[in-house]
């Protein structure tokens, strides 16, 4: 059985709540960069 990352997360971090949400917006901050990255990569790609 495949684990999400969110249940990796939470094991790790033992439970802790504050721990868990830092975490989580972390994460969500570095997907919006992704995001932006990887977009301009395929402008400069279609030029």
């Amino acid at each position: 059985m495949k684990k999400s990352w969110k249940s990796k997360v939470a094991k790790v971090t033992a439970g802790n709540r504050e721990l868990d949400r830092k975490f989580m917006k972390l994460k969500s901050s570095w997907d919006e960069v992704e995001g932006i990255l990887s977009k301009s990569v395929k402008k400069k790609r279609k030029k």
